[in-house]
């Protein structure tokens, strides 16, 4: 039998502790668990077999791809997508001889960030907006807005767009690139990058409503 939880669907295997808030038009999966202090906001998909631990956030819109855990300490903005079996960690040199639950280090990932399938994210960093961290990939530092990041660990070796494309810009200097499918326009400005949303920002979140995400349409 399928649970509705203020609006929420919560699958009948999934565990939502008593203390854990989970937002309206938000889908819980198949042998997921939310546990006691957690919050989960609207309109978000939690994959199967996926975690949310005490003290962590996830925003709205967001989409927790399976077997991803968010543990304590990570707070993740609106519209972050978790691609199947990323990992956040949250010491940054644990031992199995040493508790260190009381120092375990925040991690901050901004709205419209991706991280690919495999990825790896260390704590105490600050994730910017829009980020695109590869499949595969290590991200070890802080990151600026807009920023695509690859490697092991990873470097920045371009821009990608809120609406996820390549930005044809360099990773410094001086320009401008439209989108076609938003028309936000993107500012290079020495080594940051500023985008100015077109006539609807697609990360602007409207609360209280069911989230109709935008869709490309195939040739």
């Amino acid at each position: 039998m399928d649970t509705r939880v203020n609006e929420a669907f919560v699958h009948p295997t999934a565990v939502i502790e008593p203390g854990a808030i989970v937002g309206a038009f938000t889908n819980v999966w198949l042998f997921s668990h939310v546990d006691n202090g957690a919050v989960v906001g609207e309109n978000c998909s939690l994959g199967q077999n996926t975690y949310v631990a005490p003290d962590a956030i996830v925003g709205n819109a967001c989409r927790i791809g399976n077997s991803v855990s968010v543990f304590g300490h990570v707070e993740l903005g609106d519209f972050v997508f978790c691609a199947p079996y990323m990992v956040f960690t949250h010491i940054s040199f644990p031992r199995a001889a040493i508790n260190r639950h009381a120092v375990f280090k925040k991690t901050i990932v901004k709205t419209g960030t991706t991280f690919g399938a495999n990825s790896t994210v260390v704590p105490n960093i600050t994730v910017g907006k829009g980020t695109f961290l590869a499949a595969g990939s290590t991200l070890t530092k802080s990151t600026k807005d807009w920023s695509f990041m690859m490697g092991s660990p990873a470097r920045h070796i371009g821009w990608v767009s809120a609406f996820g494309e390549k930005i044809d810009l360099p990773l410094e200097g001086s320009g401008e690139w439209k989108c076609q499918h938003t028309g936000d326009v993107y500012s290079l400005r020495g080594q940051d990058l500023e985008r100015a949303p077109g006539k609807v920002d697609i990360l602007d979140y409207k609360p209280g409503a069911k989230l109709v995400r935008m869709a490309i349409i195939a040739d």
